[in-house]
């Protein structure tokens, strides 16, 4: 059938929003090479010229804990924009989708604004099940750095 021709599904990606929301994510490569592996980050703290040990511990569980929310926010309600901006009066522009992206996160979910299509949901359900398990990960080992900070 003419709807599963390879060439169709590589228009079809190549043409996709969601595709375009989910370049957010090479952000966590960033992430795991600089903020997880001590070394380097040493590397890259004196090609910027910083001395090297200047940053603590917590401070990189911080840029972490940060920047975890932030490309969570950023895809989620990226995600949930392109799934219902067209079909749902709710959703008009980007900041509506972030506001929603927020309100999800955080599971306070006001309830003024529902998704309706699908994809929609499941943007929605997979949003606060990440929300509800990186987001207190990344805090729990930032309050770790902490007392260990606090212990020294």
């Amino acid at each position: 059938p003419s709807f599963l021709s390879t060439q169709r599904i590589k228009e079809n990606l190549s043409n996709s929003a969601i595709l375009v929301n989910l370049r957010l994510l090479r952000i966590l490569r960033v992430q795991r090479l600089l903020l997880t592996d001590r070394e380097t980050f040493a590397r890259f703290e004196q090609a910027m010229g910083m001395a090297p040990g200047q940053l603590k511990e917590y401070q990189l569980r911080l840029a972490r804990v940060l920047l975890s929310i932030f490309i969570l926010l950023s895809v989620s309600s990226g995600l949930i924009y392109a799934a219902e901006h067209e079909v749902n009066p709710q959703i008009p522009d980007y900041f509506a989708a972030l506001y929603f992206g927020l309100t999800t996160l955080t599971t306070v979910g006001f309830g003024d604004i529902v998704p309706i299509t699908s994809q929609g949901r499941f943007v929605v359900s997979a949003s606060i099940l990440l929300g509800i398990t990186i987001i207190p990960a990344q805090a729990a080992s930032l309050v770790e750095a902490l007392l260990d900070l606090q212990k020294d």
